[in-house]
C-alpha cells in the first residue's frame, strides 16, 4: 500500500472522527449553570461531578494548549461509567471510549504499516543494489564469453592449420620415398 493511499485512510477517518465527535457535541446537555471552581471552598467535601470528570476527559482529547492524551481521557471517561452508571454522560463516555480504542487500534495499524512500508523501501534499494551487480556481473560474464568464442574460434583456425601442415607434411614425406 503507498503512503498516500495509508494517508488518504488516516485523513477519512479524521474525518469521520470530527464529524462523529461534533455531532456528539451538538447533542451534549447543557453544562450546569455555575459549575464549581477548582480552588473553591465549601462546607462539605465532595468528589467531583460526572459533569467535571467528563468534561476532564474532553479536556484530554487535546485543543490549543495541550497535546492529546488518549490514555487519560479513557481513564476519566471509564470513571464515569464506574462512579456514574446512571449519569446522562454515560452514552457519550462509552461513545469516546469506543473512538479512542478505534483512533488507538488505527494508530497501531498505521505504525505497522509505516513499518512495513520502510521495511519494503529498504528490500528495494537492496535489490536495486543487488540487480545493478547483477548487470555488471552479466556484462562481465558476457565479455568473457565473447573473448573465449574467439579463443575457441582461433583453436579452430590453429587446428585447421595444423591439419593442414600435417597434411602437407605427409605429402612431402610420401615425395621423399
Amino acid at each position: 500500500m503507498s503512503d498516500r493511499k495509508v494517508l488518504k485512510k488516516y485523513h477519512r477517518f479524521l474525518a469521520c472522527l470530527i464529524l462523529v465527535i461534533v455531532s456528539a457535541c451538538s447533542s451534549l446537555p447543557s453544562p450546569p449553570a455555575n459549575p464549581p471552581q477548582p480552588g473553591e471552598k465549601s462546607w462539605f467535601k465532595r468528589g467531583p461531578s460526572d459533569v467535571d470528570i467528563f468534561y476532564q476527559g474532553v479536556s484530554y482529547l487535546g485543543d490549543k494548549d495541550k497535546a492529546v492524551d488518549y490514555d487519560k481521557a479513557k481513564e476519566a471517561f471509564n470513571e464515569v461509567l464506574k462512579k456514574y452508571p446512571k449519569s446522562k454522560w454515560r452514552g457519550l463516555s462509552e461513545t469516546f471510549i469506543r473512538l479512542i480504542e478505534m483512533e488507538q487500534l488505527y494508530e497501531e495499524q498505521y505504525r505497522t504499516d509505516m513499518q512495513v512500508i520502510d521495511k519494503l523501501k529498504e528490500d528495494k534499494v537492496k535489490l536495486l543494489k543487488d540487480n545493478e551487480q547483477l548487470k555488471k556481473d552479466n556484462r562481465r560474464l558476457l565479455e568473457e564469453t565473447a573473448k573465449l568464442i574467439q579463443e575457441s574460434e582461433q583453436l579452430k583456425k590453429d587446428i585447421q592449420l595444423l591439419k593442414s601442415l600435417e597434411v602437407q607434411l605427409e605429402k612431402r614425406e610420401k615425395m621423399l620415398r
